[in-house]
């Protein structure tokens, strides 16, 4: 098996290297004027554009595996044909996280993350931030394993790899959403729905992302899966939808409460058109629309609301992270509740489109010089 592919198409190469040549503007930013001049991050609000990033790029990458890794573990095969590119966009997008949290940790050019790992092995095992690096660090390299096992048609070798990095994946991204509901200061994060929301984005997100994939690429998908996938999808955005209204309710109930209050910036304040036209509307209402009329077996509807669904699980993170802040801590104690202010940076929105380009960077190096079609 040669691994060097036989038709080599650059295109995505360059258009992967526009997008990070555009990141290059937010890190001269932060290279001349540092970060707390650059970011548009504060003390009330510390947690920006960029950790929101890591959370939605490691999602894409833990929902393709998800889906494309349990297609290879139970035996059904579906996407045996694409499982290789599959794999690597999975990779790409974990690649691309870690690209953004780089540049979220406090001064990168001082080598903050030599003193992450410094502190790392003080082994502090009851920080959830502690077992969250540990399982990145076990499933990272499974998924490269994984991937060179597959082009090596290892068969039996890599569905072992695979049965590790398929859980490693599901117990990584749900214990960082543990350490954002672990914080009982922040209302809307404290809440279980908040840890099911996003895994349920994650899956979301793999099955847009197959759908985007299997479109562009021209790739055949059989009728009976494409059905399925479509259903599978229409179920997910039910359940995210069933999740906001029950989350609207609940916290009707405590008007005046600190959780109430919190809510109140989705439903009638600085997030609010997020929330109803991004969230709901083009995130899952379109979407669920648009499958019901194309009897879930449109391939170029499921493009269109994947693309929709994506879009809105980004919107779902940026909301759920930065609207969780917006209440300000002090406001508890003080018997009157301030809301506080976020709006991101031309550094941080440039360092998160280089994200996107390193994404398809990684991929498109892998699509030209490797042999991504399988041989079965």
């Amino acid at each position: 098996m040669t691994t060097i592919a036989k038709n080599k198409d650059f295109r995505l190469l360059f258009v992967a290297l526009a997008l990070c040549c555009i990141g290059l503007v937010g890190i001269a930013l932060v290279f001349f004027n540092g970060q707390e001049a650059s970011y548009g991050v504060s003390r009330e609000v510390p947690l920006g554009l960029l950790l929101m990033g890591y959370a939605f790029f490691v999602g894409i990458s833990v929902g393709v595996a998800t889906i494309a890794t349990a297609d290879h573990l139970f035996g059904f095969h579906a996407f045996s044909k694409i499982s290789r590119h599959l794999q690597l966009l999975a990779i790409a997008a974990l690649l691309a996280a870690f690209w953004l949290i780089f540049w979220e940790l406090g001064s990168p050019f001082k080598l903050q993350v030599l003193r992450f790992v410094r502190y790392y092995f003080n082994f502090a095992v009851e920080s959830p931030i502690w077992w969250m690096s540990t399982f990145y660090l076990i499933e990272t390299p499974l998924l490269i394993i994984e991937f060179f096992l597959m082009l090596k048609n290892s068969e039996k070798a890599s569905f072992y790899a695979g049965i590790v990095a398929f859980i490693m994946g599901i117990v990584a991204f749900s214990t960082l959403s543990m350490v954002f509901a672990v914080n009982a200061a922040r209302p809307i994060w404290h809440t279980p729905s908040f840890t099911i929301s996003f895994i349920l984005g994650a899956l979301i997100c793999g099955i847009s992302v197959i759908f985007v994939f299997v479109n562009l690429s021209k790739k055949a998908l059989n009728e009976r899966i494409l059905r399925n996938l479509n259903i599978f999808m229409f179920l997910l955005l039910l359940a995210v939808l069933f999740i906001n209204f029950w989350n609207a309710v609940i916290s009707s109930y405590g008007a005046g409460s600190y959780l109430a209050k919190n809510f109140e910036v989705f439903t009638n304040g600085n997030l609010s058109f997020n929330f109803y036209f991004f969230e709901i509307c083009i995130g899952i209402l379109l979407p669920m629309i648009l499958l019901i009329l194309s009897k879930f077996q449109n391939l170029k509807i499921s493009f269109l609301s994947g693309i929709l669904a994506i879009i809105g699980v980004f919107f779902a993170r940026f909301d759920g992270i930065i609207g969780g802040q917006l209440v300000r801590v002090e406001s508890e104690f003080l018997g009157k509740i301030e809301f506080g202010s976020y709006c991101p940076s031309v550094a941080e929105i440039t360092i998160f489109i280089s994200g996107i380009g390193v994404m398809l960077f990684i991929y498109a190096l892998g699509k030209t010089f490797l042999n991504l079609e399988s041989e079965k």
